[in-house]
């Protein structure tokens, strides 16, 4: 008697420990992490990083030797945790920053797949067997092979059905990109994945929301900076996907692909941020968590800043507000900030427009992640004869070619084959040196994964001079061109631009999104950054136009561009010259 109780509670003690050991528990939330090197991770940790709280768990999805992990059992999230390649990435902050920002009771979880260099068909489950056939020798190929058995996707579910024994999934991170730079299918691949991945592992897209991070900008150093357009569409094609800006992300000054340590650890609270927003839950750390000194000193902000600015009537001003943390970081933190004034229109992400001339105040506030509070005045000047804004590239060092640099934009609507445009230009560079416009269709189905093309339209190349020249183009569109691509490849040091226009000819739309540089929106604006182009608005005192003279504009009557005095105030909206400064008449 007494040993059948023995074996009946054997019996029952191992039905209990199993049971507690195939329980899943709601409280441990898990996020798919996949894509390139970025999401690799490609900076080398250090001594900062290397704290982790257990809440922080990584499945490993591959063999690690060094430290030691075996495939599909869960570790504490300690660098490398996407695969032995890998180093610092934005998963590693993500996790940190959800579990400061999350109840006690609740862990975080990441299944992480991705491959430097990797282009989206890897992860496509119909597509990465040719992908991987017709790549073979690739540095992404033979990590799809050494880590994943060649099949990245296969790989993803087969781990998150492991996870899916433990704990639920929550969302999925995505950087991905510079392969693909500029695609336009790209949200539709990514889309495909997605869906794939929903389906295979049993999930809902309401549950389980996307979370997409943009490329390095350009004046942060990037070459792949114009694919952010395309990832701005994920949205549009994908309702649950939602967008995590790399805006003022500083580059590892090395290449032209990937972010520094400090970039990272910032692009990883921001992926946070954007899932705890989603979540309806606040972008501070939880009453009861108390963070460790090295996290208490990347997440504490000491001041923000930000100047004071000057605004043409007409025109908008975006206010750059940065934070300095306690442990000497800065960030740029313009998007997070709140903003709000009794004397201008401000818009959320911080523009101010000026309608009228007047002087005045835009508050600014900021609440960082420990609660605390930072406020700051910011002084408005708006008035008619305000400093001239120019585009100011940086070209560096001199190239050997006309390509080697290059200054796009994107036009806001492309031109149309078979139409004739005209694109004006006023332009100076200290060095001297050739100017040409190569228009571009830089979405054409020609074009190859580094955003080359053979939809481009070469056109002529004017001579630059230490003074400002008005270039005019005039052709007929041979393709559906999107951007306007200057080249001065030969030209080292300061090239200036002013008015930049393109117009259907007869027309009276203009393309050219701030093309006057009167608003420091340079959304649609680029330059080479891995070439070492730099690329910023300033006041420029000298863009008077060389063929008006001086003396013959500043007696407060207005002038033309090409300097034809005109009657009175002028009643047609266009750029004149009063006073030897350009104003803008709307």
């Amino acid at each position: 008697m007494k040993m059948k109780k023995f074996l009946l509670s054997g019996i029952l003690l191992l039905s209990s420990m199993v049971g507690a050991k195939g329980a899943v528990d709601p409280n441990f939330h898990i996020y798919i992490c996949f894509g390139q090197s970025n999401m690799e991770g490609a900076a080398q940790w250090e001594t900062v990083d290397n704290y982790v709280d257990a809440r922080f768990q990584m499945l490993a999805t591959t063999d690690f030797t060094n430290p030691q992990r075996t495939k599909g059992n869960w570790y504490t999230a300690t660098c490398p945790i996407v695969s032995p390649a890998g180093h610092l990435g934005p998963t590693d902050y993500f996790g940190r920053t959800m579990v400061a920002a999350l109840p006690a009771n609740v862990k975080i979880g990441v299944v992480a797949v991705a491959m430097g260099g990797s282009p989206i068909e890897m992860f496509d489950k119909d597509l990465y067997a040719a992908k991987l056939a017709a790549n073979p020798t690739e540095w992404w190929a033979q990590l799809a092979k050494n880590y994943y058995g060649g099949n990245p996707y296969g790989r993803i579910i087969e781990m998150a059905k492991i996870a899916q024994q433990s704990g639920v999934i929550k969302g999925i991170l995505l950087h991905q990109g510079c392969s693909n730079c500029g695609d336009p299918n790209w949200p539709n691949m990514v889309k495909k994945i997605y869906n794939d991945m929903l389906a295979d592992l049993n999930l809902t897209a309401a549950d389980v929301p996307l979370f997409v991070g943009e490329t390095e900008y350009a004046d942060m150093g990037g070459g792949c900076a114009s694919h952010n357009a395309v990832v701005a569409n994920i949205p549009t094609v994908i309702p649950t996907g939602h967008v995590v800006s790399a805006e003022g992300i500083p580059g590892n000054g090395q290449d032209a692909w990937h972010f520094s340590a400090a970039g990272y650890r910032i692009f990883g609270k921001r992926y946070a941020y954007k899932a705890l927003e989603v979540m309806g839950l606040p972008k501070q750390k939880d009453a009861s968590y108390t963070l460790p000194e090295n996290l208490a000193n990347f997440f504490g902000v000491s001041s923000i800043s930000c100047d004071d600015v000057t605004v043409r009537v007409g025109g908008r001003k975006h206010l750059v507000v940065t934070g300095t943390f306690a442990d000497g970081h800065k960030e740029n933190l313009s998007k997070e900030s709140t903003y709000s004034s009794s004397d201008f229109t401000v818009s959320a992400d911080g523009t101010v427009t000026a309608t009228q001339e007047k002087s005045g105040i835009v508050k600014v506030s900021y609440t960082d992640f420990t609660g605390q509070t930072h406020v700051l005045d910011v002084h408005v000047e708006a008035n008619n004869l305000g400093p001239n804004h120019v585009l100011a590239v940086n070209n560096g060092t001199a190239g050997s070619n006309p390509w080697d640099k290059q200054i796009h934009c994107a036009l806001s609507t492309p031109m149309v084959k078979g139409k004739t445009y005209v694109v004006k230009a006023t332009v100076r560079a200290d060095n001297g040196g050739d100017f040409g416009l190569w228009p571009i269709w830089s979405t054409s189905p020609n074009r190859d994964q580094w955003n080359n093309s053979a939809d481009v339209q070469y056109l002529s190349s004017y001579g630059m001079t230490a003074s400002y020249q008005d270039f005019t183009w005039e052709f007929v569109a041979s393709f559906d061109h999107d951007r306007l691509q200057f080249v001065c490849g030969k030209t080292g040091g300061m090239v200036y631009m002013d008015d930049v226009s393109c117009m259907e000819k007869g027309g009276s739309t203009e393309l050219v999104p701030n093309g006057n540089f009167e608003s420091d929106d340079m959304t649609a604006w680029s330059v080479l950054g891995y070439t070492g182009q730099t690329i910023a608005i300033t006041e420029d005192p000298t863009t008077d136009i060389t063929h008006v003279q001086r003396d013959r504009v500043a007696d407060n009557h207005y002038y033309t561009l090409d300097g034809c005095r005109l009657n009175g105030v002028p009643t047609q909206r266009g750029i004149y010259i009063v006073n030897g400064r350009k104003v803008i008449i709307k």
